[in-house]
């Protein structure tokens, strides 16, 4: 370490040493360095060399760490996989052949009852089991077929090029080969492309169509986010990627329930298997299966999106969308880019309060009831697609709430609450209170409380609750 001797107006000449923390801290010692010439400059310079070495050094021990860590992760998953899993939807275990592979499905209902398919999202540790809350429902009235997407589940897990091009014609071939006659189409989420292209480009297929959800229907992601993805596609399906990553990534939520953070799920049994949240034990199980990394890391790459922007608008059959509450804002943004299909004749839309993305698992029974009233004809408790915006715009525009316009008087919304509005400390802005209702304080006065619609926080607002509206005390 080289030092600088100078001195200040009234001070005694002293020495300082030459680190990047005294060049930053200390300006004075650069302009000397500056004033003293090339040697002097070139104790800057070995500074700056320094420091980086210092930085290199220790993001290269920093690597190997982690590097380390994911290997020992890695293998403690390789030791662990396979883990017995069993399906505890309800209706007969069946086996479809498919090109790809072995696809496993449930089959319940009535066998001379209409065929519906349920097709659930593909994502970490999907699989039919995301349908449980409304498949016993819907088998009353419908043959209900519950496959396991390919990669998925109980189906089998091949290495292959999964693309949104394989699910699709899976889903065609299954409608085709197995359930023999046109169906209705309830999808979730990602599966809603899907099921949509199935719809657009083999009619004959499916009668009705049922998107939960439909998030990615459009894939309508900015330029940046797409090219991003497809630099990153063939590292994250690179063979070292998938057995570092892939390990790392199902590991945590195991490795943070022993570290007692977070509530920690309960066993996976039949008698909680009618709970929302999937429990650990079968998120842990179903991610524990040969081959599993492999549709996961496709979906990560963004190689599982599928643009049906164009298709879409070819849609023939009845269709109806279905949205929580949670996703009013995500509602707005694609209600308002393709106009022209949810104002379509043909699409209903029913948006169902107290609900997020996970509406079907959030709210099975009023999605059941939803989905029969729709596929009776009525339109009750139904919400035309058309009068979406006017809906979404609860949330206000540019971040400005406002009470939200009434729909058509011959329509009615989904599951309709009192609509509540409070400022939510976590958005920093006045947002629809959900599952509201009225509480006593310490103080004796009523005050009504219940959760942002859009980050899920609690809120508090004091009045009391009157049909529609509270009323707040003067």
């Amino acid at each position: 370490m080289q030092g600088v001797r100078f001195a200040q107006a009234g001070r005694k000449e002293h020495v300082v040493y030459i680190t990047i923390g005294n060049i930053i801290s200390n300006p004075p010692v650069l302009y000397y360095c500056i004033r003293g010439g090339t040697t002097s400059m070139k104790y800057v310079v070995n500074a700056f060399v320094g420091t980086l070495r210092s930085i290199v050094r220790l993001l290269g021990l920093s690597a190997m760490a982690a590097f380390i860590v994911a290997g020992v992760v890695a293998l403690r998953h390789m030791l662990e996989t396979p883990q017995p899993l069993e399906s505890l939807l309800p209706g007969e275990a069946h086996l479809y052949r498919w090109q790809h592979g072995h696809i496993f499905y449930k089959l319940a209902g009535k066998p001379d009852a209409p065929p519906l398919l349920l097709l659930h999202t593909p994502e970490l540790a999907a699989s039919a089991y995301e349908m449980r809350g409304i498949m016993t429902l819907l088998a009353a009235d419908f043959r209900v077929y519950a496959p396991d997407l390919l990669g998925f589940g109980l189906s089998d897990r091949p290495d292959i090029d999964y693309s949104a091009d394989v699910y699709t014609q899976l889903c065609r071939d299954f409608l085709s080969q197995v359930v023999r006659q046109p169906a209705t189409i309830v999808a979730s989420r990602l599966s809603c492309n899907y099921a949509a292209a199935v719809a657009a480009t083999s009619p004959g297929l499916c009668e009705r169509l049922a998107l939960i959800s439909p998030v990615a229907l459009f894939g309508d992601q900015p330029e940046e986010t797409r090219l991003a993805r497809v630099l990153t596609a063939g590292l994250l399906e690179a063979g070292p990627v998938k057995s570092l990553l892939y390990p790392s990534l199902v590991e945590i939520p195991r490795v943070m329930a022993r570290l007692g953070i977070g509530q920690e799920k309960p066993q996976l049994t039949s008698a909680t298997a009618s709970s929302n949240d999937a429990p650990f034990d079968y998120i842990y199980a179903t991610t524990h299966q040969f081959g599993a990394e492999h549709a996961s890391m496709a979906l990560l790459a963004g190689k599982l999106v599928r643009d049906v922007s164009r298709e879409i608008e070819k849609v023939q059959q009845p269709t109806l969308i279905i949205w929580g509450a949670g996703d009013l804002e995500r509602t707005r943004h694609i209600a308002d880019q393709h106009g022209t299909f949810w104002g379509a004749q043909q699409t209903q839309m029913a948006l169902l309060q107290g609900a997020g993305r996970a509406v079907h698992e959030d709210l099975p029974e009023i999605v059941v009831k939803t989905l029969l009233q729709w596929s009776e004809g009525g339109i009750s408790q139904v919400l035309q697609a058309a009068s979406v915006s006017e809906s979404a715009d609860a949330s206000g525009v540019n971040g400005a709430p406002h009470r939200a316009k009434e729909p058509p008087a011959s329509i009615e919304t989904a599951h309709s609450a009192p609509h509540i509005e409070a400022y939510c400390m976590k958005c920093k802005k006045k947002t629809v209170m959900l599952n509201a209702h009225e509480i006593t304080m310490k103080n004796g006065r009523t005050a009504v409380q219940g959760v942002c619609a859009e980050c899920g926080a609690s809120l508090m607002r004091m009045g009391r609750l009157v049909p529609g509206y509270p009323q707040t005390p003067v």
